[in-house]
């Protein structure tokens, strides 16, 4: 399919001032697009600015549609970096199914890039049963691994959730650390320190994980295809200017061992009554999970939470952890644990 160039004068012109409207860490220039088929829902400037999430059992109206097999190229407001804990938040319409944990998935590739040219993929899996499946089977939403369209959101006015906050807005999480062992991030041709666009590519279901397994959608099968509600960059120029926010970062090695490390340059009693966590996209009380964990003191900025080892395969889980300061500074991490 031919990448269609959306820089026009006119187009320049209307992203300037949607991205003067939005500013900060959203995306706010559309620089290229292929449409796939069934692309009829809303236009990829809806992309730009804020999520409209409506919540973990409605998806969001306020989105554009890739289209099967489709992707868009964007290019974000301000440059993001590799920090603490997660980098970038993708927003999709994602939900769960009335009365169940399962969600709609329509999943994504997401791509990273320093200068629009070269790109790097993030690592991906997919660990549940093979498809194809009935329309609107659901599916849990572990099964998926380094693809976005897969965790339901809250982020955004509508509902009212911070949508930096990694458990509260929701949405699919990615570190850049993920990717410091792709090819192009090793030529230096993608610098993580440097990424100022995100390529989203709608996923069929010949497609393939990077570790060799087939990726299934459990929307509407073979006719699904991805609603894109927005990207929030977590680390870059914009927020990484203000003083003060809490780090998380989070650690499953080679030997199982899952160690939480959290962090408050203002002392960690800032943030000891706003650490937030979610299981699968559930919402949970962190504090529920401490039995499980041996908690060791750095110092009086930082604790370590600690447990394993972790045996492979005895749980599925996505773990996200979000701390709060007393003033709203959030940062956040995630953990797929297979």
């Amino acid at each position: 399919m031919t990448r269609i160039t959306l820089i026009t004068a006119a187009t320049l012109a209307a992203s300037l001032s949607l991205a003067a409207a939005f500013g900060g860490p959203y995306a706010g220039f559309v620089i290229g697009v292929v449409p796939g088929p069934g692309a009829v829902f809303g236009a990829p400037e809806d992309i730009l600015g804020e999520p409209l999430a409506e919540g973990p059992l409605s998806g969001s109206a306020d989105v554009y549609t890739l289209g099967i097999g489709g992707s868009v190229d964007l290019q974000m407001d301000t440059p993001m970096y590799d920090g603490p804990g997660v980098d970038l938040i993708v927003y999709e319409n994602s939900f769960f199914l009335a009365g169940t944990t399962h969600a709609f998935v329509e999943a994504m590739h997401v791509e990273v890039s320093t200068d629009g040219s070269t790109w790097a993929r993030f690592p991906s899996a997919f660990h549940g049963n093979s498809g194809p499946y009935s329309p609107f089977a659901a599916c849990p939403v572990e099964w998926y691994e380094g693809l976005a369209g897969v965790m339901p959101s809250s982020g955004g006015p509508v509902v009212g959730a911070d949508p930096l906050n990694v458990v509260l807005g929701g949405g699919d999480a990615f570190d850049f650390a993920w990717l410091a062992n792709e090819p192009n991030v090793l030529s230096g041709d993608v610098d993580l320190q440097v990424v100022k666009f995100v390529r989203l590519i709608d996923i069929v279901s010949s497609d393939f994980a990077s570790d060799g397994s087939q990726i299934w959608d459990h929307g509407l099968d073979s006719q699904a295809s991805a609603d894109v509600d927005a990207l929030i960059g977590v680390n870059n120029g914009f927020n990484g200017a203000i003083a003060g926010r809490p780090e998380v970062e989070m650690t499953l090695d080679g030997a199982g061992t899952l160690k939480i490390r959290i962090s408050d340059s203002n002392g960690f009693n800032d943030v000891k009554f706003g650490l937030q966590a979610s299981v699968n996209g559930v919402t949970t009380n962190f504090y529920s999970l401490l039995p499980l964990f041996l908690i060791v003191p750095i110092d009086a900025n930082t604790v370590e939470f600690v447990t394993g080892p972790v045996p492979t395969g005895a749980i599925d889980a996505v773990l996200k952890v979000a701390a709060v300061d007393t003033i709203g500074l959030t940062r956040g991490d995630v953990v797929n644990i297979h």
